[in-house]
């Protein structure tokens, strides 16, 4: 049903562009999520149904357009989110909605001005914290294409206007789990701060563990190991978001089940660079103390904190926030 004539099978474009985006460090990009892709760029809309009854005609017109737009997506979502992977994209309709606002008849569209690239990642950053788009969100999607479409030609629009209730239970109450979308933002929040390593203290290379989307790059502060001899209500949080960070698997074996007092002697003497190391993880020194229910709610404070900066809630206010 995808082959409209002899010279143009979409099925056949859509392997091509699959085989590229693996190139480019995006695998697995299945043909429904490009289908969606296609359609919010001819038909403003995420909903196939009316693009596959299209002429063949107005497809192959558009496709090098569509192309652009879904590479155009990809490259913003690596440049500015540390989106290396489709596997830790929170929600699919992300990159529809990106692919109609980058999609272009010009091989290369000029620079997105700086006010509508802060735009986007206000809504990238409101729809991932509210799972805008889970369980389909098909009618979200679809006025955020119409929204997307307006921000592109300078109309007024409401793309980013997106209801968000945040508090710091988001990153207690949600355990660390890799198919999830809270997961998925958390780790991306994760590396807004370009995390050094705990003991040595240079910078983590992101692009490699976050292009991989591996449940064993990501550990525990409080080890688990440990939380489990404590036993008692820290054993049921002990996989909290807020208790997880990207620590180095062999750095991980080093700290292995001692508490953060512990292996604080592995990390550098000078406390300031150890308050330095803790930051890039939004992580509060007083996690030494040992008291994983303080150290609990004081991360999820600084974790809240940046979320708040990313969702550019209101400063003076916590309405909407």
């Amino acid at each position: 049903m995808w082959n409209w004539s002899e010279d143009f099978d979409l099925q056949d474009k859509f392997r091509e562009i699959s085989d590229e985006l693996e190139r480019f460090g995006f695998k697995k990009i299945g043909s429904e999520l490009l289908l969606k892709c296609c359609s919010a760029v001819i038909i403003n809309s995420s909903k196939p149904e009316a693009f596959i009854d299209l002429p063949g005609s107005e497809v192959r017109e558009k496709f090098n357009e569509i192309k652009t737009g879904i590479f155009g997506a990809i490259d913003f979502l690596k440049a500015e989110l540390n989106v290396f992977s489709l596997k830790l994209l929170p929600m699919e309709n992300i990159l529809v909605v990106l692919t109609s606002f980058f999609a272009s008849s010009q091989k290369q569209p000029p620079p997105v001005p700086q006010e509508q690239c802060q735009t986007l990642k206000k809504w990238f950053w409101r729809s991932c914290f509210s799972q805008r788009y889970a369980r389909g969100g098909s009618k979200s999607t679809d006025i955020d294409i119409d929204a997307v479409y307006k921000l592109k030609i300078n109309e007024s629009n409401i793309l980013g206007d997106i209801n968000l209730s945040l508090d710091n239970n988001y990153f207690i109450k949600n355990n660390f789990n890799m198919g999830a979308i809270a997961t998925k933002t958390f780790i991306l929040l994760l590396a807004q701060g370009k995390p050094k390593s705990f003991i040595q203290g240079i910078n983590i290379n992101l692009g490699d563990v976050l292009s991989q989307g591996n449940r064993k790059e990501f550990h525990h502060i409080f080890p688990k190991a440990y939380l489990e001899r404590l036993g008692g209500k820290s054993k049921d949080k002990i996989n909290s978001l807020a208790n997880l960070s990207i620590l180095q698997r062999t750095e991980n074996k080093k700290i292995s089940d001692k508490s953060p007092s512990e292996y604080r002697s592995e990390m550098p003497e000078d406390n300031q660079e150890v308050e330095e190391i803790l930051a890039t993880h939004f992580c509060p020194i007083e996690m030494f103390k040992d008291d994983y229910d303080i150290f609990l709610n004081s991360r999820a404070e600084l974790l809240l904190t940046k979320a708040k900066e990313l969702s550019q809630c209101d400063r003076t206010s916590e309405e909407n926030c």
